[in-house]
Formats: C-alpha cells, sequence, structure tokens
C-alpha cells in the first residue's frame, strides 16, 4: 500500500509562505477589450473611503461581521445603511459573539431597525445586540449607561477624525467601523482573542519578536491578542518569509516554476503522473495545455493549497485570511518596512533542489489525494481547522504533538529505503536547513547596531520543531522569552 511522504497538508500552513501563495499565479492570463492582460483573480470595484474609516474597515476584513461583497455594491461604501444591511452587520456580530464561547444568550432584546437611521440609532442597535447576552467576564455594562455612553466610554465611538454625528445618517462604513470597535473592546476584555504563538528575544538595544504564522486562515483567528498587536505596533520593521504582495512575484515563479529549456511536465514525470494532472488541471484553473508548462513542485504547491481548503473559493478565503498577508497589508497601509528572510526566488529555489524522484513522488500523493477529496472520502480540509484552533489558544504543545508525524513517514522503520531516503531529503530542504538561515538571519538583526525592534513572522513550524530556529538562538546564548 502506498505510503504518503509527510503530511503536507499540515505542512502547508506553518512551513511555507509560497505554497499558500503560489496558486493565485497559477490562474490563467485574461485579456481584457483593451488588450490588457491580467491574472483572473476578481477585482473590487474602486471605493472611496473617508480617511478615518480605512485602519478599522481593514481590521473588521478579517472578522468576517459583514460581507466583503458590501466594497462592490454601485452605491458605494459611504452611501447610507440600509435596513437589511444593518440586519445582516447585526447577525454577524451575533455570531462572533457565540464564537467567542464567552458568552451566553440572555433575554433577546430586539432592536428597532428602520430606514434612514442615524447614528445614534444604529449605536442604539448594537447596544441592544450586546445587551441580550450574558458575558463570563465583565465588560462594563453598567445598569444606567446608555448605549451613546456605553460606546463613548469605550472608545468604540467617538465622534472624532471626521466621524459622522450621533443626528447624522448612518452610513455602512460608519456602522462596520462601530460594529468592528465593539468585537475588538469585547474580545479584549473576555481575554477571547487569539494567542497565538509569540517569543521574544533582546540583545543590546534590539528586540525581535517572533509570531508563528497559519499562512493560511479563518475569520475564527481573529481579533488578535494584544500581545500581537502591540508587540507589531512597537516594532520597526515587518520582517516575513516573503512578502506576499511582492509586485515581483509573477516574474519569479515564471522563472523558476515552469519549464524554459523547450521541455513539459511529459519529459519530466512518468505517463500515470502526466495523466493526472491533465485531468485534474481544470481544478486549480488550469487547462491541460497550460499546466504542461509548470513544473511538478508548482503544481502540487496549487493542488495542495486548494487540499486545505476543500475547495476554490474556501482557499481564496483563507488565503486571504492567513497571518502574513493580514500583517503585510497593515504594514504597506502604514508604511512600515518589509524584510524578507527568503523572498520569492529563496522559497523557490528551495522548490526547485528537490531531486525528481522526490517532486514525482510528492506530486503523485497530492494527486491522489485531490481524487479522494473528489470521491468524498478525504476530510483533509480538517486538518486546517485543528491547525487553527491550537493557533488560536496558544496551545503550542497540542500544535507540537499533532505536527510531528509531518516529519517521518507513518510506520518509518517498515517502508522502503528509498523512500526514507526521500523523507529525509524533504525535511532536511523544507525545514532543516531553512532553519538554520532563518536562525542565522535573526542572529544578524539581534546583533545589529543601534536600537531596532523587529516582528518576525516565520510559519509556525519553524519555532515547534524537533530541531527549530528557537532551539538555535537558545544555542547561541539568547533568552527566548514565549509571550501569552
Amino acid at each position: 500500500m502506498r505510503k504518503r511522504l509527510v503530511s503536507l497538508l499540515l505542512l502547508i500552513s506553518l512551513c511555507f509562505s509560497m505554497l499558500a501563495s503560489s496558486i493565485a499565479y497559477a490562474a490563467e492570463p485574461v485579456t481584457d477589450e483593451a488588450g490588457i492582460t491580467s491574472q483572473d483573480t476578481g477585482s473590487v470595484q474602486e471605493q472611496q473611503f473617508s480617511p478615518w474609516a480605512v485602519k478599522d474597515l481593514l481590521v473588521g476584513d478579517t472578522y468576517g461581521i459583514y460581507p466583503m461583497s458590501w466594497y462592490e455594491k454601485s452605491e458605494g461604501i459611504t452611501s447610507p445603511i440600509r435596513s437589511a444591511q444593518l440586519r445582516v452587520l447585526l447577525a454577524g456580530i451575533r455570531n462572533k459573539l457565540i464564537n467567542s464561547g464567552c458568552v451566553v444568550e440572555g433575554e433577546r432584546i430586539v432592536p428597532v431597525i428602520k430606514s434612514g437611521m442615524t447614528v445614534e440609532e444604529v449605536i442604539n442597535a448594537i447596544y441592544a445586540t450586546l445587551r441580550s447576552y450574558m458575558y463570563i467576564g465583565d465588560i462594563g455594562l453598567g445598569e444606567d449607561d446608555t448605549a451613546v455612553s456605553f460606546m463613548a466610554e469605550k472608545g468604540i465611538f467617538t465622534g472624532e477624525e471626521g466621524q459622522l454625528s450621533l443626528s447624522d445618517i448612518c452610513t455602512i462604513e460608519q456602522a462596520c467601523v462601530i460594529a468592528v470597535r465593539t468585537i475588538t473592546y469585547i474580545y479584549d476584555k473576555l481575554d477571547a482573542a487569539s494567542k497565538g504563538f509569540l517569543w521574544e528575544a533582546k540583545s543590546g538595544g534590539n528586540t525581535v519578536y517572533m509570531l508563528g504564522s497559519v499562512h493560511l486562515g479563518s475569520y475564527d483567528i481573529y481579533p488578535l491578542s494584544k500581545d500581537i498587536l502591540n508587540a507589531y505596533a512597537a516594532s520597526d520593521a515587518l520582517v516575513v518569509e516573503l512578502n506576499i504582495l511582492d509586485p515581483n512575484s509573477a516574474a519569479i515563479l515564471s522563472q523558476y516554476g515552469l519549464y524554459n529549456d523547450g521541455t513539459t511536465l511529459a519529459d519530466h514525470v512518468s505517463e500515470e503522473v502526466y495523466a493526472k494532472v491533465i485531468e485534474l488541471a481544470p481544478i486549480i484553473g488550469l487547462s491541460p495545455e497550460y499546466a504542461a508548462y509548470f513544473k511538478p513542485w508548482f503544481l502540487e504547491s496549487s493542488f495542495s493549497a486548494i487540499l486545505n481548503s476543500g475547495n476554490q473559493a474556501a482557499y481564496d478565503l483563507a488565503f486571504s485570511l492567513g497571518i502574513d498577508l493580514r500583517f503585510a497589508v497593515d504594514a504597506i497601509y502604514e508604511g512600515k518596512p518589509i524584510l524578507e528572510v527568503e523572498g520569492y526566488e529563496g522559497q523557490a529555489q528551495v522548490l526547485d533542489s528537490f531531486s525528481d524522484e522526490l517532486n514525482e513522488y510528492i506530486l503523485n500523493n497530492t494527486l491522489d489525494q485531490v481524487y479522494e477529496l473528489l470521491n468524498g472520502k478525504s476530510a483533509s480540509s480538517d486538518n486546517l481547522d485543528i491547525i487553527l484552533e491550537y493557533w488560536r489558544y496558544g496551545d503550542v504543545d497540542s500544535m507540537k504533538e499533532y505536527i510531528a508525524p509531518s516529519y517521518s513517514m507513518p510506520d518509518i522503520d517498515t517502508v522502503d529505503e528509498d523512500i526514507k531516503k526521500l523523507n529525509d531529503e524533504y525535511v532536511d530542504k523544507m525545514l532543516t536547513q531553512r532553519d538554520a538561515r532563518m536562525a542565522a538571519y535573526i542572529d544578524e538583526l539581534l546583533q545589529g547596531g543601534g536600537s531596532t525592534t523587529y516582528f518576525v513572522i516565520l510559519g509556525s513550524a519553524h519555532y515547534i520543531g524537533s530541531y527549530d530556529v528557537l532551539d538555535i538562538l537558545a544555542e547561541k546564548g539568547y533568552e527566548i522569552s514565549r509571550i501569552k
């Protein structure tokens, strides 16, 4: 019986940024009527956001309390919120409160909802929703509070920085901002925000915060804890495996991920594996003709990304909610420098260094799992849910135990010697060698002159392996502290 090489479905969200991002590049080029070619990744109609609202809306996009389709509506995000939209927003708030695991439904208070509501009336509706629950901790709901006094005291509605006044007709934008700030405040008060995996190391005047990432995410892992957000806010630069928003990524992936020597996939894999790729290529948005020009590792990473989520739409959402992308967007918005430990080229070189045997073995196993998924026999997307749950609660020990099988084959002592060699090659190149290079990079940051704080995001597997980045830094004499 065929044995799987390693559990790529676990490592994809914990180890390799490119595996989570490369599929977006795989979509075939689309040429519009003007002759402009682009990737068919969808587009959001340009919107005119109010400057004071942008930062909160960037946060709210990760909460899942309102549909992103509101950004695409022709009337615009600054138009008055309709009664149907307010009902959707209130339902989103209720779902987010329940998902916190820190509330119990109490006496339902039905808010007043009508057309043309003022800001104060929307605040009253949100406040009524809050008072419909009982909380495991004190969120500051006083008996004598009014909706406006509560929101003002907690900094949820301030009426400052260009916000609408209480008597103004409430816009979609204003309502979303109030809802986002409400959720952020309550999750913080109830200690329900994601704790993640965060460590700190210091040397001289330099500080490095190290966050273990999940490259694919979900609404459930947001909000993030204040410890994580404060560490990021205190940093002078964001450090990532690769900048997912790098505009040069397509050119780099074209250089490494495509055959440029006149050969095609058919010249490098068996007829059996080639036939599987051609049959399944449409699942990752490729025609058979286009797929034939991609290398095995690129195809495998794209298929694995789909397996992790279950389908293309779910993948797109999981990718958009990944920790790396969330902070990259923030850094660009704030003008914070983004440094890369590896970059697209560095990660592409790692994958391109795989032996032909390893490439074909991994691709073949992944394709077989795709068939299982299509036949309803695979629950592989459950892996991501489990990983995200451990990450949300900061449960490092359970995460370590869960991903331990990813470092070796099942029944490794009984499999063929050649398969053992492939397993050793994979773990060595994907983890061991990269962990050493990543630790060396962080060591250089800590030993640099001056006084600089860095926020370093690496896949969680690099911090919780059998001999990982933290172990290497500890051997160099650094004192590593877990922040939780």
